[in-house]
C-alpha cells in the first residue's frame, strides 16, 4: 500500500498559497509589459538575486574556478556568475511573457526572434523526418523549446514537478503554448520513442548531475567526471535517428537568435556513453564561448569517483560508490 501523504502544516499551506498567487499574478501581468521593460526587469532581478543568494553565488564561483582554472580572475568570475543569474531571470520572465507573442504580427515576431540553420539539414523542414534536438540549460532555453515547436515540429515537454503542486498547471500551460504536449516522467522515454517512430521530433537536454541510481552515464565535463543524462543517446540509438545541436543567443537589441545545426557525426557503432559524450562536447564548446549564458549555480559535479583527486572537484562534490560501479561497467578504472 502506498504511504499516505502527510498533511501540510498551516505555515506551509500559507506559503504555498502565496507562491501560487504570486505566480498567477506574474502570468497575468508580465505579458502586458513592453518587451524592453521585461528585459530590463530581468537584468535588475538577476542582479538582486545574485547579491542575496550567498549559497548559489558561492557554488557559481567555485564551479567557474574548477571549470576554467586561472583563465578568469576572481573579478571576472563574479561578472560571469552575475550575468548567469540575469540570463536565467530573463529566461523565466520571457517564459511568462510568451503569451504576448500570440498578439504580435509576423514581422514583429521575426524581428524579436531570428532563426538560422533551418537549411542545414532537410530533416529540419520535413515533418515526417524524426530527430533528437539537444542542448543544456543554456541562454533562453525556454524560448528555444517554444519556438522549436513552431519552426521544426511540436514534441513533448516532460512535466516539472514542484513541491508546491499548485504551480504545475501554470508552468505546463506556458510551456505548451506553441503546441508541445506535456507528459509526466513516468514512461516518458517510451512515449518519446513512439513519437520518433511515427516521424516526430523530440528535445533532450544534455543535463549533468543525474543520480547514477537513476541511470546517469559517466561523461567528461570540463575535464572532470560527471554523471550525465543518457536520454539523447537512448532515443537516438533505439530508433536510429539523427541528433541535432540547437542553440539560442541574446542579440544586442534584446531579441534572440536561434541556430539549428546539421546532424551530429558519430561512428556507426558508437556506444551510449560515446553518444552522450559527443552531445556534451558540443554543448561544452558552446558554453566555453559564452560562459555567462550557462547556469553555474547548479551543482554540476555532485558525484565524483572515489579514486579521483578530490582537490580537482568542487567542495560540494562527494564520492559515490554507485558512480564508481557505473564507471567500472563502462570500462573506466581509477589508478
Amino acid at each position: 500500500m502506498p504511504e499516505e501523504e502527510k498533511p501540510l502544516g498551516r505555515w506551509k499551506r500559507a506559503r504555498y498559497r502565496v507562491e501560487y498567487l504570486g505566480l498567477a499574478l506574474a502570468a497575468w501581468l508580465l505579458p502586458k509589459l513592453p518587451y524592453d521593460v521585461l528585459w530590463q526587469l530581468g537584468c535588475f532581478l538577476g542582479r538582486i538575486v545574485f547579491a542575496l543568494d550567498a549559497r548559489g553565488r558561492s557554488v557559481s564561483l567555485e564551479n567557474l574556478r574548477i571549470a576554467f582554472g586561472d583563465r578568469y580572475c576572481l573579478e571576472e568570475r563574479e561578472c560571469i556568475a552575475r550575468e548567469s543569474y540575469t540570463c536565467f531571470a530573463r529566461n523565466m520572465l520571457c517564459l511568462f511573457w510568451s503569451p504576448a507573442i500570440e498578439a504580435m504580427d509576423v514581422e514583429s515576431v521575426n524581428n524579436l526572434v531570428k532563426v538560422s540553420g533551418l537549411d542545414s539539414d532537410p530533416a529540419h523542414g520535413d515533418p515526417k523526418s524524426p530527430g533528437v534536438y539537444f542542448l543544456g540549460h543554456f541562454s533562453n532555453f525556454e524560448w528555444l523549446s517554444l519556438y522549436s515547436a513552431r519552426l521544426v515540429n511540436p514534441g513533448f515537454v516532460i512535466a516539472q514537478e514542484f513541491k508546491n503542486p499548485a504551480l504545475n498547471p501554470i508552468f505546463d500551460r506556458l510551456r505548451s503554448g506553441t503546441g508541445h504536449q506535456i507528459i509526466s516522467r513516468n514512461r516518458a522515454i517510451i512515449r518519446m520513442l513512439k513519437h520518433l517512430r511515427s516521424g516526430g521530433k523530440v528535445g533532450a537536454a544534455a543535463d549533468l548531475s543525474v543520480d547514477p541510481k537513476q541511470g546517469g552515464i559517466p561523461i567528461r565535463c570540463f575535464g572532470l567526471w560527471s554523471s550525465g543524462s543518457p536520454m539523447a543517446a537512448i532515443l537516438a540509438m533505439r530508433e536510429k535517428v539523427p541528433l541535432f545541436l540547437s542553440e539560442i543567443y541574446p542579440e544586442d537589441n534584446g531579441g534572440m537568435r536561434i541556430f539549428y545545426h546539421g546532424r551530429l557525426s558519430l561512428p556507426e557503432e558508437a556506444s551510449g556513453r560515446e553518444i552522450s559524450q559527443a552531445c556534451w562536447d558540443c554543448a561544452e564548446s558552446v558554453i566555453k564561448k559564452h560562459p555567462e549564458l550557462w547556469l553555474w549555480n547548479y551543482k554540476h559535479w555532485r558525484f565524483r569517483p572515489s579514486w579521483d583527486d578530490p582537490k580537482k572537484y568542487p567542495s560540494y562534490s562527494n564520492p559515490s560508490k554507485r558512480f564508481d560501479a557505473v564507471l567500472r561497467d563502462a570500462g573506466i578504472e581509477g589508478p
